[in-house]
């Protein structure tokens, strides 16, 4: 009798069991057309739960954190799933989903799906998933997901009627198309820049442009046009261009501000945002277990500090008269606000339509293209600064190759200049030296002396195939190119008495001098080194002086060691001019 009594008991049991748990007993908890959350930390199944009123959240704006196991629940009183056939969810990273229909029988159809399973649609950043077919009139729908990424996933969870691809949204392609078409041009033009003007911030402005198109492209969802990306991928791909987008902005901003108009600490303070960033969003990419709640509170809020070390820079700039980030500070400034927007929402403190990563993409390309706009003045500032030092660089070089007195190139501008002419054609070349000139200025003075210098400078008269340098004292040498080198050199050294006589009257006896001269074909052999050719005219010039001055001594040289005397040792100016 007690065994019987018992099994009795045992099937009441069951059975209240059974009720508690079916549609109409459990229904009676929940409002008609109601959409309620529960977390389910067992994994026990959605019946389990059913029933116990504790666990229920109605309250969409009650669902603070998601849970690791979390189960939805729609009421489907009234509601035709023929045209609401669709689960449709802000695209957020998890681990699995079962999607279950029960009908008013108790009957239920289920389908499980992964994170490549549903498909996107982007330009609203949902994601849609089909609903299994239910045998009867459906009741309650069941959504079970394992370890939702945020509750933004949850609290954006509706059902629609299907979740194809419209007409709005390939207007939306088009649109963000063009935007990415937009900020390509900036990109290439940063390259181009780069190879003329070698400054890194030119290399950080293509690397943000690089970045923030990725992101537009992948969030806005073009990407899905090129690539067929899950939601974890296409989650990463989103977050991680926009991390580097921001980490490269902010090394842009201290490379491209001038010199002087920020610290720094300005600089190590970007450094040190920048490893925060990195290893915020790697955290977020992988934080699990009881961490994982914690990960989108901590990737967003992180960049509260960036916005505020942003503002202080741009704020020190323009205080210290920056004209470089007044751009910047129109350019950053609705990216700014839109992200303060949407991070604010993503920590609960608001909801954020759909339309805010609409304005953030519309916010980035504006902010490319102004950017752009100050890498340009910034571009041309710099490069009239380089243009206006380059001037005054060569001009003190002009100054430091030149002989003060004569104007000639001196000693010190032909070595350097010599390979590059001889190269040109330049392969004659003749030491001249004045006669007896310390006579002239034993008797005549310095100033004299002086006098006569510039007037042998004027009689050596350069031109497009001779040059003349003074060596020092009263030694020039003239470097010549042309089959008439030789006959050139020697009218110079003849026209030297009569400059002289012309210009610098009462001297008492004619100013003469003397030549050593040297001709070497480009395809000899020999050595063509300036040090080696000047020994040569310098051994002919004491040849002359030796045979009595007034006069030029000259050969052509054919191989190493080898030369061809052009005129006899003895020979004078007169005879060379017969």
């Amino acid at each position: 009798m007690v065994e019987g009594l018992l099994k009795r008991a045992a099937m009441v049991i069951a059975a209240l069991f059974f009720l508690a748990g079916s549609p109409a007993v459990a229904s009676s908890m929940f409002a008609p057309g109601s959409v309620c959350l529960a977390s389910d930390p067992q994994k026990a199944g959605f019946r389990a739960v059913a029933s116990d009123s504790g666990k229920w959240s109605c309250n969409r704006d009650d669902w603070a954190d998601a849970p690791e196991h979390a189960i939805l629940r729609f009421d489907l009183a009234g509601r035709d799933l023929a045209e609401l056939d669709t689960l449709s969810m802000r695209i957020s990273r998890f681990a699995s989903m079962v999607i279950t229909v029960e009908d008013r029988d108790g009957k239920i159809a289920s389908r499980r799906l992964g994170p490549g399973d549903v498909q996107l649609a982007t330009w609203d950043w949902i994601m849609n998933a089909p609903l299994p077919k239910a045998s009867g009139q459906p009741a309650v729908l069941w959504v079970e997901v394992e370890k939702p990424r945020d509750t933004d996933m949850l609290t954006d969870a509706r059902l629609v009627s299907g979740g194809h691809m419209s007409d709005d949204f390939v207007g939306f392609e088009l649109l963000v198309a063009a935007l990415c078409g937009v900020m390509v041009i900036p990109f290439f033009y940063n390259i181009a820049f780069y190879r003329v003007l070698r400054e890194r911030f030119l290399l950080w402005h293509a690397a943000v442009v690089a970045c923030l198109f990725t992101h537009i492209f992948a969030s806005s969802g073009l990407v899905n046009r090129v690539a067929d990306l899950t939601v974890d991928q296409l989650s990463a791909l989103s977050v991680v261009s926009w991390t580097l987008g921001i980490v490269a902005a902010g090394n842009f901003i201290v490379n491209l501000v001038e010199d002087g108009k920020l610290d720094p600490w300005h600089r190590h303070l970007t450094n040190g945002l920048s490893a925060m960033i990195i290893a915020g969003v790697l955290f977020f990419l992988f934080a699990g277990g009881p961490l994982r709640t914690w990960s989108t509170p901590v990737f967003v809020f992180m960049f509260f500090p960036v916005l505020a070390s942003f503002a202080l820079m741009m704020a020190t700039a323009v205080m210290r008269g920056s004209r470089a980030i007044r751009f910047q500070i129109v350019a950053w400034l609705p990216i700014m606000l839109t992200g303060i927007i949407r991070a604010s929402s993503n920590l609960g403190v608001y909801g954020s339509p759909m339309e805010m990563m609409v304005a953030q993409h519309f916010a980035i390309a504006f902010e490319v293209v102004v950017t752009s706009l100050g890498v340009a003045d910034r571009f041309m500032v710099i490069k009239r600064q380089r243009d206006r030092a380059l001037q005054v660089s060569r001009s003190l070089e002009h100054e430091v190759e030149r002989d003060a007195l004569t104007g000639l190139m001196n000693r010190r501008g032909i070595g350097a200049r010599f390979e590059h002419l001889f190269a040109a054609g330049f392969d004659t070349m003749a030491v001249v030296d004045l006669d007896h000139f310390k006579l002239i200025n034993d008797s005549h003075g310095h100033s004299v002396g002086d006098q006569v210098l510039c007037s042998v400078a004027l009689a050596l008269a350069e031109d497009e195939n001779t040059l003349a340098i003074r060596m020092g004292g009263e030694e020039f040498l003239l470097l010549l190119r042309g089959s008439n080198a030789v006959m050139r050199a020697e009218h110079r050294r003849r026209a030297i008495t009569a400059r002289v006589a012309a210009q610098v009257p009462g001297l008492g006896s004619p100013v003469t001098a003397s030549m050593g001269l040297v001709s070497q074909p480009r395809n000899s052999s020999a050595n063509s080194d300036f040090a080696t050719l000047y020994a040569h005219c310098d051994r002919l010039l004491y040849e002359a002086k030796r045979a009595g001055r007034n006069r030029t001594m000259s050969e052509r040289i054919m191989r190493l060691g080898e030369a061809q005397t052009l005129q006899p040792d003895n020979q004078s100016a007169s005879a060379i001019a017969s």
